[in-house]
């Protein structure tokens, strides 16, 4: 199992990539 540590990394990783995602969709959305 992964430690607590490798598993907070990733759900930051993931939360960061998610952020950029809807900054992403909010950007195409004023666009179209």
């Amino acid at each position: 199992k992964a430690p607590a540590a490798v598993i907070a990394q990733e759900r930051e990783r993931v939360a960061t990539f998610e952020a950029t995602l809807a900054k992403l969709r909010d950007q195409l959305q004023r666009l179209g």
